[in-house]
């Protein structure tokens, strides 16, 4: 990735951690923390009885690609615990995305299939 933006909730909880410590051992030309004082947002459906609650994920990638989708090419949202690992051909995500950009022209978002799974490692 070029640039990683962290959207840092971690001040909702009852402690004074946030994720500055881990963010400010990068170079701020490729890590952004963006802070992020929610935890929940409100689901909004007009005249239910309940609306709802959500974690402020959704608000925040919203608010990613609001503020920051415009500068890029391609954006990925992951949770900490989620990572793309390339397979078959590729051996890094630059590469397969520039395939991605030159050969399917009409793909504006990709989704990928999830599974829990150990790690293959070679012994």
């Amino acid at each position: 990735f070029d640039h990683v933006y962290v959207y840092d909730n971690s001040d909702t909880s009852l402690s004074n951690n946030t994720l500055a410590a881990v963010t400010d051992m990068f170079p701020k030309e490729r890590v952004s923390r963006v802070p992020w004082p929610h935890r929940v947002c409100n689901n909004n459906r007009p005249m239910h009885s309940n609306p709802g609650e959500r974690s402020s994920q959704y608000a925040a990638e919203a608010s990613c690609r609001a503020r920051y989708g415009p500068d890029t090419t391609w954006m990925a949202s992951l949770d900490v615990d989620e990572y793309l690992i390339p397979t078959g051909m590729w051996k890094n995500l630059r590469d397969w995305l520039h395939h991605v950009t030159a050969n399917e022209k009409d793909t504006h978002i990709l989704s990928f299939f999830q599974t829990r799974a150990l790690p293959n490692v070679d012994a």
